[in-house]
């Protein structure tokens, strides 16, 4: 069923266009749009405790080259919100994601990018084997796979190729220490003081970080999906792959996600790229243009490779 606009949040620089919700597993998904219903379709998937109003300067930025669909996260914003930590793993926000895209954009692949555990969500349908025929492309924004940084730690408690490691880099081990505490921090952060670190830590005003009315509930969602998968796909990795090509956009100054978690993608992914920005975390709201840019810029690139090829 299609909605009528929100016209209540006064922290939106373009409203959606569109409102409509999706049926997932006898429960219903927020879905919101931006832009020409028949251009080229981008869904933009928010982090744990956001809602799809976090890419709103984002997709006011895109709206004119592409058709931009965001969506609340099941337990996020206006979307079902179930009760059990079993319904938050990732499997289950793949299903999602690929309901909401059957639903928008059943015969044309999408282009895709996350935030946070947004992007964490993403690699998981990026993965699948489906990604393989609906996904163009996928940009990944302070999320890494947690299977593949799973990988990259189960490779660094060998003995033996931590000697090969130093070996060839000797700063690893401290790259490789770093990341300990940088983990605590992201497993201990209070989601809702969010825009108060944006002020602390980033020197941006708490107007670039509005708090949803439903602030209280997607703390209790993003504690769930943080519960139901942190630590099940670091200690329990999988092989995951994936031909989709892939944008990694690495914040350089996220005090949350280390940049070298990144580097444990490189090969599982068989066409990467890598943009570095000297950012902190929340680049969505903080450095809109930014994020813009890169993914619009990706894009370009791959259509510019595709048209190279000659075709029959």
């Amino acid at each position: 069923m299609t909605e009528q606009p929100d016209s209540t949040d006064p922290t939106d620089i373009r409203r959606p266009d569109r409102q409509s919700t999706v049926p997932v597993e006898s429960a219903e998904l927020a879905v919101f749009e931006w832009g020409d219903p028949a251009a080229e379709p981008l869904v933009l998937v928010h982090g744990v405790t956001d809602t799809h109003r976090a890419w709103a300067k984002v997709a006011a930025l895109l709206a004119d080259g592409f058709r931009v669909i965001t969506y609340d996260v099941r337990g996020h914003g206006r979307s079902a919100k179930p009760t059990a930590v079993p319904d938050y793993r990732l499997e289950r926000l793949a299903a999602d994601f690929y309901a909401v895209i059957d639903a928008v954009s059943p015969r044309t692949p999408v282009h895709v990018c996350g935030h946070g555990w947004g992007a964490v969500q993403a690699w998981e349908a990026v993965c699948d084997s489906r990604a393989n025929t609906r996904i163009a492309s996928f940009t990944a924004i302070s999320g890494p796979n947690l299977d593949h940084v799973g990988m990259l730690l189960r490779d660094m408690a060998s003995p033996t190729r931590h000697l090969r490691r130093l070996a060839t880099d000797p700063m690893w081990w401290l790259r490789g220490a770093g990341s300990a505490p940088a983990a605590a921090q992201r497993i201990a952060y209070p989601p809702r003081v969010r825009s108060w670190l944006i002020e602390q830590l980033g020197g941006v005003p708490r107007a670039y970080a509005p708090i949803a009315a439903t602030w209280r509930t997607d703390l209790l969602a993003g504690t769930r999906i943080v519960r139901a998968n942190l630590l099940h796909h670091l200690l329990r990795p999988r092989d995951r792959q994936t031909a989709v090509p892939v944008q990694l956009v690495v914040d350089t100054t996220d005090v949350f996600v280390p940049p070298f978690l990144y580097d444990s993608s490189a090969p599982w992914v068989d066409r990467l790229w890598r943009c570095a920005i000297p950012a902190d975390h929340w680049l969505p709201v903080t450095e809109p243009l930014l994020v813009a840019e890169a993914i619009a810029n990706f894009v370009e690139d791959l259509h510019a490779a595709d048209a190279t090829i000659p075709r029959r």
